[in-house]
């Protein structure tokens, strides 16, 4: 990313620490709704990249999109993520009258870790009363807080050093079941913020549990790229949307 894109990166990304959840609605209000949670490492929320394009992709797709935006820092501190989402789908269904019937979660980064997290019964959907997500959309998810193998500003915020509830909850492949959504990850090899590890952590649980899922791997890709237009991946988000409503 050029210094350019890079200084509005940070702009775009230095809101308010509060939620937010932005509508990029369609004609039909029976269509297909999906909830975008960029990434940042919990300590802020990468719209600029992660949000606005990809909600206006899915907007192109017939499919009535939101971006959310979480709190972070230390307001990220589990259930806080989580309770974002669920704020989120019950305004969806609330405010704006939309169905839950057919939504998918998309996340990126943390923000993919956050929803990896919300389609378990256990600590996410179940939980707060609503219902499973058709399909997740994992895009280099963190999924792991082992302090050798995660990103640390993901475990710094999610869970802190000392809570060994919230690092243990925060370990998204140790709550997988046979109840888990259908998944669709993707990862870059050239990623150097979270190791490539922690998708195939999710993946053998996927499997393990017979869910469900399709997995890619680019090569000479990286992290924080959002629709990866220009890349190996920018097939990505097609892909993703075929698999949700086609299979």
């Amino acid at each position: 990313m050029d210094l350019l894109r890079w200084h509005k990166y940070n702009q775009e990304c230095a809101h308010k620490n509060e939620y937010e959840l932005t509508p990029y609605l369609v004609e039909d209000k029976n269509a297909p709704v999906v909830v975008v949670c960029p990434g940042g490492g919990y300590r802020m929320v990468a719209s600029f990249v992660e949000g606005k394009p990809v909600a206006e992709y899915f907007q192109s797709q017939g499919i009535n999109a939101f971006v959310l935006r979480y709190k972070v820092k230390q307001f990220a501190h589990y259930p806080g993520p989580l309770e974002d989402i669920a704020h989120a789908l019950n305004d969806i269904k609330n405010i704006y009258k939309l169905s839950l019937d057919n939504y998918a979660l998309c996340g990126f980064s943390a923000g993919g870790h956050m929803c990896g997290l919300f389609g378990t019964k256990e600590f996410g959907y179940e939980k707060y009363n609503l219902p499973k997500p058709n399909i997740l959309m994992l895009v280099y998810p963190v999924v792991s807080l082992d302090k050798k193998i995660t990103h640390k500003g993901t475990r710094k915020w999610f869970a802190g050093e000392k809570d060994s509830e919230a690092l243990e909850i925060g370990n998204l492949h140790h709550h997988i079941d046979e109840q888990y959504p259908k998944t669709f990850i993707w990862r870059g090899m050239k990623d150097k913020s979270v190791p490539y590890v922690n998708s195939d952590l999710l993946i053998d649980e996927l499997y393990k549990n017979k869910i469900d899922f399709k997995y890619t791997k680019y090569y000479k890709v990286g992290h924080g790229i959002g629709l990866a237009i220009g890349t190996p991946a920018g097939e990505w988000a097609p892909k993703a949307v075929s698999f949700w409503l086609n299979r």
